[in-house]
């Protein structure tokens, strides 16, 4: 008995963190993307090698393949997706799924050379912020 305890406490210890980040607030400027809609996807996991695998991707694959790697991977990855308008508001966006969210990844589908992917962080409210110049994540202040 004492050794099937100890295996049990050892298996919960080696499992990665559960994300912090439980809303996702998203601040898009009139001028987003030169001014024409974009996609974002929201993207919880389960795994973190799925989450690497993701980040290996370029955004334009990781749109192309979305709903296969939903599909494919559908017990540890969770997607929350929107075409969105430059202006038109969004959000929160509350991170839930039917498993343990070790990892949560923002994709921005941005025209050219502006589109990626960014790393939920710490932080239990995020902001995402979309402008022309790009976008940013940083912790949601007086949420």
């Amino acid at each position: 008995m004492a050794i099937l305890l100890l295996l049990f406490l050892a298996a919960c210890s080696s499992a990665p963190p559960r994300l912090a980040t439980e809303r996702l607030y998203v601040a898009i400027a009139p001028d987003a993307n030169g001014n024409s809609a974009f996609r974002l996807d929201v993207i919880l996991l389960g795994d973190p090698a799925l989450a690497a695998e993701i980040l290996a991707l370029t955004p334009a694959a990781w749109f192309a393949q979305r709903q296969q790697m939903a599909a494919l991977h559908a017990s540890s990855l969770a997607l929350i997706g929107a075409e969105l308008v430059p202006g038109q508001p969004y959000g929160p966006v509350r991170l839930r799924a039917d498993f343990r969210i070790t990892n949560g990844i923002a994709a921005v589908g941005y025209d050219g050379a502006a589109a990626g992917f960014v790393v939920l962080g710490p932080a239990k409210d995020q902001l995402l912020t979309l402008s022309a110049a790009g976008f940013a994540l940083g912790p949601a202040t007086g949420k």
